[in-house]
């Protein structure tokens, strides 16, 4: 017998929701915490909007607005240094995986920062 389960695409990108914790530094520090909240707008073109918002020590506090294309989000960000640059969210294990890893990007698209965050809830 074979099963088959299919999710609509629009269904599947909420499970992206929720608050994640980075794994920090070998000793534990530095932890940041990546709060993703879908924004219930409707809108004509591209997939889901989220809205990101990252807060703990140092490069942690940032916040943005990405679009979604295939479970990677891609969003602008402004840092607390008020320096722009790009995100990319990507779901190694699938969106339902709770494992995000968050690289950022200058705007000459030199790599600024990488991180790994694990859902908490």
């Amino acid at each position: 017998m074979l099963t088959i389960f299919y999710m609509p695409f629009s269904l599947g990108q909420s499970v992206v929701d929720g608050t994640y914790l980075s794994e920090g530094d070998a000793a534990g520090n530095g932890k940041c915490t990546l709060n993703i909240n879908l924004i219930a707008q409707p809108h004509e073109y591209g997939d889901e909007v989220f809205s990101l918002e990252s807060s703990g020590d140092g490069s942690c506090e940032w916040s943005a607005i990405g679009i979604s294309k295939s479970y990677t989000i891609t969003a602008g960000m402004i840092n607390n240094a008020g320096i722009i640059t790009f995100l990319k969210l990507t779901f190694p294990f699938g969106p339902a995986g709770n494992r995000i890893e968050a690289t950022s990007f200058d705007l000459d698209g030199s790599e600024r920062n990488k991180e790994n965050f694990n859902k908490l809830d």
